[in-house]
């Protein structure tokens, strides 16, 4: 997501608001990198791969950086509020990019189902 996978999550979130999707935060231990939000039902998870379900996700995350960092883990947290997120976490607001992101984020989701596979 090249940096803006809190903005992909967030629009994600707003056009499937009335289906249960929440940002979740993959929040690395201290000292730690792989910091990834996504949108999530509880079962599935849309990110910038599209659908994949969220156990399968948080697992290959979790072998992956593990794998290349010793000791690797990570805090899974719903996302309340982009700003406050952003603020807390240092990742930039959607105005701080060069180009603002919505038009973007909106044809990137356009490229996946909308709903997951069954």
């Amino acid at each position: 997501a090249a940096g803006a996978c809190h903005i992909l999550a967030d629009f994600f979130v707003q056009l499937h608001q009335h289906e249960g999707f929440k940002m979740i935060y993959i929040k690395p231990k201290a000292g730690f990198p792989g910091n990834h939000v996504y949108a999530s039902n509880g079962e599935w998870a849309f990110d910038h791969n599209g659908w994949t379900k969220e156990s399968e996700l948080l697992k290959i995350t979790k072998e992956a950086y593990a794998q290349k960092y010793p000791g690797w883990g990570y805090t899974k947290q719903v996302v309340s509020g982009l700003e406050d997120f952003c603020r807390a976490n240092n990742h930039r607001l959607p105005w701080q990019f060069a180009y603002l992101p919505w038009e973007r984020a909106s044809k990137y989701i356009k490229r996946f189902p909308e709903l997951p596979p069954t």
